[in-house]
């Protein structure tokens, strides 16, 4: 019998450590009833295995943040959503309030866009980062001092002052330090990221990058990324998803972002930067704006974008095929030059 309940153990612990940190299964998501719904994400699928860092790239209103966020259970007041969405196991679309926050506190992480709006201004720094951990049983002392080694390591000076300040006492990039700090702080499966060295000078971006993939190491997490920034993508991710109008139109090997992009909004992505490598290629916008998926054109979404669009574009949504190092949802990815 022991042996028994042995071999069930293992086996529900090499289960757990084969399955993702997140997988969203076709999500669907809308405000409203009837005629006045409104549709903010279309049959989006993002994986992210353990210790694997996957981007979620695309202009303002792409969806990514939404996408980041769904795998918290914070989605807009009154929204409706199909498909499915799970976090270590925890299938978030249909649990619970007191699931959600144990899931939250112990399994999940989030690095929120803008610190200032993440932190309860009437509380310590030092509340907000051993919060998390005394609520998991951790000795009020050790919970201290592991909030130190984590100021310390996000470059905060004085980590022993710094728990006695308020959010207001810091500057915009210090408080992005100390929310990067919270989010660690539990050592979670999945870390949710949403731009979260924007407020960072170059020298703090990289030793944070640094920081967060020593921890993927050193505990399996995986880490969702959303940037606008597809060098910073292309350089730190396994696997990137391009995203535009609540559908994710490409999901490439983050090497293959720049050599061969199999997506037109891709190149277009591209092509509006200024290139980091010392080329010489003018930079072009891309025509348009961008569409929140409520007034996108039917079919492809990016037809009334795109230099390569057909009328065959607006007959459907295009399906997803293989193309190169990539899957993409495009009629024409052979037309996409490198």
């Amino acid at each position: 019998m022991t042996v028994l309940a042995n071999g069930r153990e293992r086996a529900g612990e090499d289960a757990a450590a084969q399955r993702d940190a997140l997988s969203v299964e076709r999500l669907s998501l809308a405000v409203g009833h009837g005629d006045a719904a409104v549709p903010l994400l279309a049959d989006v699928t993002v994986r992210v295995g353990r210790g694997e860092t996957v981007g979620l790239v695309g202009e303002s209103g792409s969806g990514k943040s939404l996408t980041a966020r769904s795998a918290l259970g914070l989605l807009p007041r009154g929204a409706r959503a199909t498909g499915r969405v799970e976090v270590a196991g925890v299938d978030v679309l249909a649990a619970d309030r007191r699931t959600l926050r144990e899931l939250r506190r112990t399994r999940a992480s989030m690095v929120f866009q803008d610190p200032r709006a993440a932190l309860n201004p009437v509380r310590r720094i030092g509340d907000y980062l051993t919060e998390g951990l005394r609520a998991r049983g951790t000795p009020a002392r050790d919970a201290a001092a592991r909030a130190l080694d984590l100021l310390d390591r996000v470059g905060i000076r004085d980590p022993a002052g710094a728990l006695r300040r308020y959010p207001h006492e810091f500057s915009g990039g210090m408080l992005q330090r100390v929310v990067i700090a919270g989010a660690l702080s539990t050592e979670p499966d999945l870390l949710l990221a949403d731009e979260p060295t924007t407020a960072l000078d170059v020298t703090t971006q990289a030793e944070v990058i640094g920081l967060l993939r020593r921890m993927q190491r050193a505990h399996g997490t995986g880490m969702l990324f959303v940037t606008h920034d597809l060098d910073l993508a292309a350089a730190i991710c396994d696997r990137v998803y391009v995203m535009y109008a609540g559908r994710v139109m490409e999901e490439s090997a983050g090497a293959s972002l720049f050599t061969a992009p199999a997506h037109p909004y891709t190149r277009g992505l591209l092509e509006a930067g200024p290139s980091v490598r010392g080329e010489k290629a003018a930079i072009r916008p891309i025509r348009g704006r961008p569409r929140a998926l409520a007034e996108a054109p039917g079919g492809c979404s990016f037809r009334d974008r795109c230099p390569l669009a057909g009328d065959d574009c607006a007959e459907a949504v295009p399906a997803y095929r293989t193309h190169g190092a990539s899957v993409v949802a495009c009629l024409r990815p052979e037309r996409v030059a490198p």
